[in-house]
């Protein structure tokens, strides 16, 4: 893994004194909608993610956001829309060209419902559910599924903060392969962060996920406008 002068402009670029913003992002919330974008490197190699939020009125908002990783191998869209109360409602779609790094394409398609719910000053809890529809190259047709999470977040101050996200899978059929393969999803995954808020318009973050057996780290800064 190695860092290209694109990753390098950047850098100097997030660190440069004329990054000027006026925003105040609670950068704890992973569904917070803002104005910004993300720089990552981790297990899956280099990604960057940008995306954008504009209030519709005063009870809600709507976001878009591009994202890609695994070296410009995956790409992920979203829309969303959230209420001031913390409800919402998110449409993603993520193409991926080396599906496990097999080299195989697969496309995923997601609806989502949630809600963040603030229990305290410190702890905060995000039920998700989705549904969705997946396939990948070796396939012969594709599955739908359901996953349900658990965002727990707990803020030890103002600037660091802890989460841990528990999360299942359940496919709806069998997941059934041109070779004749057949198979059900039945999956745990864990993804456990710390985050570091430097300012009202940035973040440092690492976080390690457990995914269907793989052990995944990921280091990213995120910045808001």
């Amino acid at each position: 893994m190695k860092f290209n002068k694109t990753t390098l402009l950047l850098a100097s670029f997030i660190v440069s004194p004329a990054v000027i913003a006026s925003s105040n992002v609670d950068f704890s919330n992973t569904n917070e909608h803002y104005t910004g974008f993300s720089l990552e490197y981790g297990s899956d190699d280099f990604g960057l993610g940008v995306q954008y939020s504009t209030p519709i009125n005063k009870e809600l908002s709507f976001l878009s956001a591009y994202s890609t990783s695994k070296n410009f191998d995956a790409h992920d869209f979203k829309i969303g829309l959230e209420t001031s109360n913390g409800l919402g409602v998110t449409f993603e779609y993520e193409y991926d060209a080396d599906f496990r790094s097999d080299g195989l394409r697969s496309n995923d398609y997601e609806l989502s419902l949630y809600k963040t719910s603030p229990i305290n000053s410190h702890l905060t809890l995000t039920p998700e559910l989705s549904v969705g529809n997946f396939e990948q190259q070796q396939m012969s047709s594709s599955v739908y599924y359901t996953t349900a999470s658990l965002d727990i977040t707990y803020e030890i101050n103002n600037n660091i903060w802890l989460g841990v996200t528990p999360e299942y899978t359940y496919s709806l059929g069998k997941v059934k392969e041109k070779n004749g393969n057949q198979s059900k999803i039945r999956e745990w995954d864990y993804t456990a962060s710390v985050g570091y808020q430097i300012s009202g318009v940035g973040a440092f973050i690492y976080s390690y996920q457990y995914d269907d057996g793989d052990n995944l780290s990921l280091f990213s800064y995120k910045h808001a406008f």
